[in-house]
C-alpha cells in the first residue's frame, strides 16, 4: 500500500522568476502531481527522479535539479539566482539530509525526509528579478573611488592553515590574471581564471568567489571587460570538476550578470557615485560566509580598476548591444 502522509507546508517568501520555467517543465512531464499530495509522489516520473538534496546548512537547502542547483533559503538571506526564500530558520532542525529524494510540481518544491515530506509552495511569492545596470557613463576616475571604498571593508583572516597557505597562492594568482586583463589576452586569461579555481576554503572556494566578482561585474553593459566574458567562461568549461558543483552554479550565474541581491545593490551604487552606499553594500556582500563575501569583493575590486585602466587606453569602446553604447545609425 502506498504510504500516505500530509506533508508539512511551507509558502516562500520570495523567489527567482527564471524558476518559474522549471516548474513549467515539470508541470508539461507525465503531468506531475501537487506538492501538497499526501502520497508520495511517483518516483518513476523522469524529472522528479532527477531531484535529490544536494547539501544541508543551517539556513540553506541545496536541491540538486539534473546538473543545476536550486536553493532554499532563510528568510535572512538575500535573493539569489535559482534560490527560493522560505520562513525557516533552521534546516537542519527539519530533519533534512543530504540524499534525501525530492520532486517538483507545478505548485513547488517537495523534499521527502525521515519525518515526512515538506513542500515548498511557490505560487504566492513574490518573484524577484534583479534589473539591467549599464555602467557605460562612469569615468575611470569613478571606478577608483568605488573600489578604493569597497577596500576599505575589513577582511577576515583565513581560519586554518590550508587557508594561509592558499592565500599566498591567491594574491599572486590574481595579479596574474589582472596583468591578463589589461594586455587583453584572451589566452592568458583563460588559463590564470583556470589557476584560481578551486584554490582555498570553503564550499565555494576563495579563488572561486574572486571569479564570481570579476564575471559579474564584467558581464554588465558598458564594460570593456565584457570582452573577457569568453574567456573566463572558457576557463570554468575546461576546468570545472576542480572545483564545487555550487562554485559552477555561482559562477555561471555571474557570467550573466546574475548574483545575490547585495551584489546588485553594491554594483547600483558604483553607477550612481553613491559612496555611503557603495559602503553599505559592500558591508552587507562581506557578511556572506566567513570569507566567500570578500572574496567576492576582491573580485569586484579587480573589475573595477581593471576597467579604469581599460578606459584610460586609446582605443574606444565598440559600439554593440553588449557594449551599451548604440551606432549612431541607430539612434
Amino acid at each position: 500500500m502506498t504510504p500516505v502522509a500530509t506533508p508539512i507546508a511551507l509558502r516562500a517568501i520570495t523567489w527567482d522568476a527564471a524558476l518559474a520555467e522549471t516548474l513549467s517543465r515539470a508541470a508539461t512531464d507525465v503531468h506531475p502531481p501537487s506538492v501538497l499530495a499526501r502520497s508520495r509522489p511517483d518516483r518513476a516520473a523522469p524529472t522528479a527522479a532527477a531531484v535529490r538534496v544536494h547539501s544541508v546548512h543551517r539556513r540553506a537547502v541545496n536541491l540538486r535539479v539534473g546538473d543545476e542547483l536550486v536553493a532554499l533559503v532563510s528568510a535572512a538571506l538575500d535573493d539569489a539566482p535559482s534560490t527560493v526564500r522560505v520562513p525557516v530558520e533552521d534546516w537542519t532542525a527539519l530533519a533534512v539530509r543530504q540524499g534525501d529524494p525530492a520532486s517538483i510540481g507545478p505548485d513547488g518544491f517537495r523534499i521527502e525526509t525521515v519525518h515526512g515530506p515538506i513542500a515548498v509552495l511557490t505560487s504566492s511569492a513574490t518573484a524577484w528579478a534583479p534589473s539591467e545596470i549599464c555602467l557605460c557613463a562612469l569615468s575611470g576616475a569613478q571606478l577608483l573611488r568605488a573600489e578604493e571604498r569597497i577596500a576599505a571593508i575589513p577582511v577576515p583572516p583565513p581560519q586554518s592553515a590550508f587557508g594561509i597557505a592558499a592565500a599566498t597562492l591567491l594574491a599572486a594568482r590574481v595579479s596574474a590574471l589582472e596583468d591578463a586583463l589589461r594586455q587583453r589576452d584572451p589566452s592568458a586569461v583563460t588559463a590564470a581564471a583556470a589557476r584560481l579555481l578551486g584554490l582555498g576554503e570553503g564550499l565555494t572556494p576563495s579563488g572561486d568567489d574572486v571569479l564570481t566578482g570579476l564575471a559579474f561585474v564584467s558581464a554588465h553593459r558598458g564594460t570593456r571587460l565584457h570582452g573577457a566574458l569568453a574567456s573566463l567562461a572558457a576557463a570554468l568549461d575546461d576546468e570545472e570538476e576542480r572545483t564545487t558543483l555550487l562554485s559552477v552554479a555561482t559562477l555561471r550565474h555571474a557570467l550573466e550578470a546574475r548574483a545575490q541581491q547585495g551584489l546588485h545593490d553594491l554594483i547600483r551604487a558604483v553607477r550612481d557615485g553613491d559612496g555611503e552606499r557603495i559602503g553599505d553594500a559592500a558591508l552587507r556582500v562581506a557578511r556572506i560566509g566567513h570569507t566567500s563575501g570578500t572574496d567576492m569583493l576582491s573580485g569586484v575590486r579587480l573589475a573595477l580598476r581593471t576597467e579604469a585602466a581599460l578606459r584610460s587606453a586609446s582605443t574606444p569602446l565598440p559600439a554593440t548591444a553588449s557594449s551599451g553604447i548604440v551606432p549612431k545609425e541607430h539612434a
